[in-house]
């Protein structure tokens, strides 16, 4: 008795003494995740995958085959840097916007949500750091291919007399890039409302193009189509030729395939089970 009343006192007495304040059954105040440091997860997340890190491969090769296809095909008066970086932007609007929907898909597909939700219990505030961290990831690849641009247009200039001027059309540059960002949300937003990666692809790929093809073959839906259909208000931006009455155009088709499924989304993920 004497042994366990001792051995009793020891461990209260430690316990007492522990700074967690575990003999109080009261749990120490943990501080939230940083937000930089959720994106930057969200962003390893996004190229870990074998599937997100052979998407970008084949981002890699789009784009390097059209910039050679541009580099060895067009006259030498024409390859310029605006020219070559212009070349490769079809590929990477297209296949990048894929990753966005997989960095919302991939936590209910690979069953990390409940990992992940663990961690950081604010979902809302772990869908926003896939938005910057997917959005990022797009300027990243942006830049990379105005640097692979600029090398072909030095090359141009060394080997074939290209004109290869270093003006940029920056508005142009500006548009494709915000264009890029806006497209990258729009899949991170249809992953969020359809929660799986097939599903959310062909949505994203099948419906805005649906919506053109009806536009163009139904007359009465072309003046709405100028307000309704993303591809050609973001084909206005790409241009680099905005004018004061194609914001407002530009930002009711955001709100419609932007803005109403990245609100179901969210609204979706919050109550979900993981």
């Amino acid at each position: 008795m004497s042994t366990y009343r001792s051995t009793h006192q020891a461990v209260g007495s430690d316990t007492d003494r522990s700074p967690s304040g575990l003999a109080t059954g009261i749990r120490p105040a943990v501080g939230g995740i940083p937000f930089l440091r959720l994106c930057a997860v969200e962003l390893r997340k996004q190229l870990d995958t074998r599937a997100g890190l052979w998407l970008l491969v084949a981002i890699a090769l789009v784009n390097t085959g059209f910039i050679a296809l541009t580099f060895f095909t067009a006259d030498a008066a024409s390859l310029t840097w605006t020219s070559l970086a212009e070349s490769a932007s079809l590929g990477q609007l297209l296949l990048l916007p894929l990753i966005g929907v997989m960095a919302a898909t991939s936590e209910w597909s690979a069953r990390t949500a409940l990992s992940t939700f663990t961690l950081e219990p604010r979902r809302t505030r772990v869908n926003l750091a896939k938005l910057v961290s997917a959005g990022s990831l797009g300027l990243i690849v942006m830049v990379v291919t105005l640097l692979v641009s600029a090398a072909l247009n030095l090359a141009g200039i060394l080997w074939q007399g290209a004109d290869g001027s270093w003006a940029l059309n920056w508005g142009l540059v500006g548009g494709t890039a915000l264009a890029l960002v806006l497209l990258v949300w729009q899949g991170v937003a249809f992953g969020l409302a359809f929660l799986s990666t097939p599903v959310a692809i062909v949505a994203y790929l099948g419906l805005p193009t649906l919506w053109t093809v009806l536009t163009l073959t139904i007359e009465s839906l072309r003046g709405p189509a100028e307000w309704l259909d993303v591809n050609t208000t973001l084909s206005v931006l790409m241009t680099g030729a905005m004018t004061a009455d194609d914001w407002p155009r530009l930002a009711v088709s955001l709100v419609v395939w932007l803005g109403v499924p990245l609100a179901f989304g969210l609204w979706r993920t919050a109550r979900r089970e993981p």
